[in-house]
């Protein structure tokens, strides 16, 4: 009996972003590097330093700014520079990581597809000697992916401050870049202009350090494309004027995400399947992609399109964490328009109130009924408005304000709708982790399917799924290459109790596997 065998791969690439020509200057002068350093390649093919004690590792979220890589690599000379890598990796070098187990039907082609593009923020080597007398060297790398441009783009309020200029008051966000000054902006449409006027060309800035242009002018970096399509919610883009903190807090803040939608960047494919779809680097907004308990519902959000999906055989589990509880319960749900505060604060809490209680309380569904659970409060803002909305109507006539307040109201109430659809079941749902040998393919933002039991069997399949909001890529050379997902929305319990018995019972398709020996 053979075992089943898997030949994980790997390639990772650095590319020099900055042509450093000197140590420093000041007005006396400049110190010069040495043309030994300053010279030669520009591209670092960083695979051949892995070895035995090396490791390397990404994790990336659809709830944080931006990913984060690192690697650990042997303290070996580059030949040509006559140094170690610890001499010649800078910060803000661009890094690609490419992986793959082998074979593995997701990941075919010549090159392992990429796991992350990104840039290295720290440089380290440490120095050792081992109980044995013999001496260690290694050198290690980190960094994060394109979400650090959002975080390195800086909004403050402050006198002198340069970079502060960018966005410092709403008037120089719309003429410094040519963004749309509307009060009522379709929010798809502001990211679009926020990527191509003040993402991309801050890239483009980062891309003249270099000396190794491709054919896109950008160096070795990635364009940053756009993905939004979340409904057609509009922001008002006056509001911008009280946003401090990064570009990455400004969008969050402006566009709902979170209770009602998603922003996150995410490493595609070159050329994706379908050609309308953006590959390479893509800045993605929209709806939460919540499914529905109820199969037969599909997604909540309106705007929601299908998302990409991974179906796994149970033989590629190394380990499960999974659970639920009535943590998350909630039954009354109260939403919030903060930008109407300038009205007045009656008109502002009489717009987030319902003469019908079931409008805003759960009280008759099993799954958060507070005789069961107790009352349960949950409370969201919305920082934009309907696709017809008037925007900011204070100060104007008082038949402009009515009107304005009765769109606000419309809003708030399909606001709150969805807030309740998305959370009545949260008792029901599980989250956790669960742990894959290698799957390169998978990324966060997708759902994750595991069918237990070979279809051919004589027990139906028990199929259970979730969505993945966290993924964790480790490779350790000469022993392995896992993928660790965080997952939430698990409906592995509701299919269980929806199963019979005998050949339809899930607890024996879990059972009946093979395990490694096929």
């Amino acid at each position: 009996m053979a075992f089943a065998t898997m030949a994980p791969e790997f390639r990772v690439t650095l590319y020099k972003t900055l042509n450093r020509r000197m140590v420093t200057s000041s007005d006396n002068g400049t110190v010069p590097a040495s043309e030994r350093f300053s010279g030669g390649k520009r591209v670092i093919d960083l695979t051949p330093f892995f070895g035995d004690g090396s490791a390397l590792e990404t994790s990336k979220s659809v709830r944080a700014p931006a990913g984060q890589w690192s690697m650990t690599v042997v303290d070996e000379m580059v030949v040509e520079h006559m140094d170690s890598l610890y001499g010649l990796v800078e910060p803000m070098d661009v890094i690609e990581i490419r992986m793959r187990h082998r074979p593995d039907p997701a990941a075919t082609g010549m090159d392992p597809p990429v796991v992350m593009r990104g840039f290295v923020c720290d440089v380290g080597r440490t120095l050792s000697m081992g109980a044995n007398g013999a001496p260690a060297r290694a050198v290690t790398l980190s960094g994060m992916d394109y979400g650090k441009v959002l975080e390195m783009i800086q909004i403050r309020y402050l006198p002198n401050y340069v970079i502060g200029q960018n966005l410092l008051t709403v008037l120089n966000l719309f003429v410094n870049y040519g963004v749309e000054a509307k009060p009522n902006q379709p929010g798809n449409d502001f990211v679009k202009q926020i990527v191509d006027k003040v993402i991309n060309p801050f890239l483009y800035d980062i891309a003249g350090f270099s000396v190794s242009p491709d054919t896109c002018k950008l160096s070795y970096l990635q364009q940053i494309e756009h993905e939004a399509t979340a409904s057609a919610g509009t922001i008002s883009a006056f509001g911008a004027q009280a946003a401090q903190g990064t570009l990455w807090d400004v969008l969050r803040g402006l566009l709902d995400v979170g209770p009602w939608t998603e922003l996150f960047i995410e490493d595609r494919p070159e050329v994706m399947d379908d050609p309308k779809r953006h590959g390479g680097v893509v800045l993605v907004y929209r709806d939460n992609p919540f499914k529905d308990l109820d199969p037969a519902r599909g997604y909540i959000m309106p705007g929601a399109t299908k998302i990409d999906a991974l179906t796994v055989a149970d033989d590629s589990v190394v380990a499960l964490n999974v659970g639920r509880s009535d943590a998350n319960v909630a039954n009354y749900f109260q939403v919030n328009m903060p930008r109407m505060s300038l009205i007045d604060g009656a008109t502002m809490s009489l717009a987030g109130q319902q003469r019908n209680p079931d409008a805003f309380y759960l009280t008759k569904h099993p799954n958060a009924t507070p005789t069961l659970y107790g009352l349960r409060f949950m409370e969201a803002d919305t920082q934009m408005g309907g696709a017809d909305s008037l925007g900011r109507v204070d100060g104007q006539s008082a038949a402009a304000v009515k009107e304005g307040q009765r769109k606000d109201q419309l809003w708030i109430d399909q606001r709150r709708a969805q807030l309740m659809a998305m959370n009545k079941d949260n008792v029901v749902f599980e989250s956790g982790t669960i742990t894959l040998r290698g799957q390169a393919t998978l990324r966060p933002g997708m759902y994750l399917r595991i069918q237990h039991g070979p279809s051919d069997a004589a027990l139906r399949p028990f199929v259970w799924e979730s969505y993945v909001v966290a993924v964790q890529h480790r490779m350790v050379p000469y022993q392995g290459f896992v993928t660790v997902a965080t997952f939430e929305r698990g409906t592995m319990f509701a299919e269980h109790i929806r199963r019979g018995a005998g050949l339809d019972s899930a607890y024996l398709a879990e059972w009946n596997q093979g395990g490694a020996l096929g």
